[in-house]
């Protein structure tokens, strides 16, 4: 049985989504695989009870079968690891494993999502390099590829493994249209396959991969939605705080557009209604609008979100949410699903890993 866990050198690289195209890639080869999230982050209370939502989604997309319970062991972050170190304990790592033996009975391979970056959890004896050890699983490195900095953290990254886990090689994510792919395939994949880091994988930068649902963003402002529509996928946020003129300027030329403004800012939000490419109105301040406004984006079926923050700190939430992949069942994950499969080396990566 392979045993393979996903460990990134930066937050929010994508490990759900290369799990869930690596795992599609391995049921299409006939072969049975299950997925584990040891420690979450991302927790839903749907249910009223703790569930980890991107283990909910990705058992619901691979069909799986295994109990949520199993899949997210540790459904909580903050509390469970502040209490591991504040008493000492370690009985997180024998619900862990236990969980892990149920997943792989009958199975040809698990995949294990590692923590939000590599090292977090290291004060608990918690981190991937820990997970890995005790799970004995090879190690698959995510990285986004910015040029330089991303070799060094993977260098640092396999400095960290050493006379560890094995690690099978680097997935680099993100990487742009221009010069870098043939950088990368010239240049940097001998450097890196002679330190240890054979590359798997060159995932180019898609845009069209870059977007957030309006009712995540709803979520994650904690923010209450106004009118009934349909979730919408937004993709840009312009913020404006004055004059229509140059706000209808900004809206017109951007695609697929969320507006960020006051929620005393009528004149602006009417504008907003105008344009064809809005799919949001975010309106900070907690104030709320005019019921004109409201009846129109009804109608229009856009959302409106009242948002308690100020406007500043509205837009820099919104500006991350755009940083990260959100996995949500519907067309744009099957997209990235196969975008991902197409541009990783599967057969390679099941040649590499050992059978346990």
């Amino acid at each position: 049985m392979k045993r393979l866990l996903i460990a990134s050198t930066e937050e929010h690289s994508g490990k759900s989504l290369l799990a869930l195209g690596l795992g599609r890639a391995i049921e299409a080869r006939g072969l049975a695989v299950s997925y584990m999230k040891p420690i979450s982050y991302e927790v839903s209370y749907a249910t009223g009870e703790p569930l980890d939502r991107d283990a909910t989604a990705i058992r619901e997309l691979l069909k799986l079968d295994d109990d949520l319970h199993d899949m997210a062991p540790i459904p909580l972050e903050g509390p469970f690891l502040r209490e591991a170190i504040e008493a000492g304990d370690r009985g997180f790592r024998e619900r862990i494993s236990k969980a892990f033996a149920r997943l792989s009975q009958d199975r040809d391979g698990v995949l294990v999502e590692g923590r939000g970056f590599l090292g977090m959890g290291m004060s608990a004896g918690l981190s991937d390099l820990d997970l890995a050890d005790f799970l004995e699983c090879d190690v698959l490195l995510l990285t986004r590829y910015d040029g330089e900095e991303a070799i060094d953290r993977i260098l640092s990254a396999l400095r960290l493994f050493e006379g560890g886990p094995p690690v099978l090689g680097v997935i680099l994510k993100d990487v742009g249209l221009d010069r870098s792919r043939s950088l990368i395939e010239e240049v940097l994949s001998s450097f890196l396959a002679d330190r240890g880091a054979e590359v798997l994988g060159i995932i180019p930068h898609d845009p069209y991969l870059r977007y957030v649902r309006t009712d995540e963003i709803a979520r994650r402002l904690g923010g209450r939605t106004l009118t009934s529509a349909e979730p919408r996928i937004v993709r840009h946020f312009v913020v404006s705080a004055s004059g229509i003129e140059s706000s209808l300027r900004s809206f017109r030329r951007t695609p697929e557009f969320a507006v960020i403004t006051g929620g005393d800012q009528a004149e602006i939000h009417l504008a907003a209604l105008e344009v064809p490419e809005l799919r949001c109105l975010i309106l900070t301040g907690d104030q709320r609008p005019s019921r004109d406004v409201v009846d129109r984006a009804a109608d229009a079926g856009v959302p409106v979100i009242l948002a308690g923050q100020n406007t500043l700190a509205t837009a820099n939430l919104c500006s991350g949410m755009l940083d990260r992949f959100w996995v949500v069942p519907g067309e744009p994950l099957e997209y990235a699903v196969d975008h991902v499969r197409t541009n990783i080396d599967v057969d390679r990566i099941l040649e590499k890993a050992r059978d346990r």
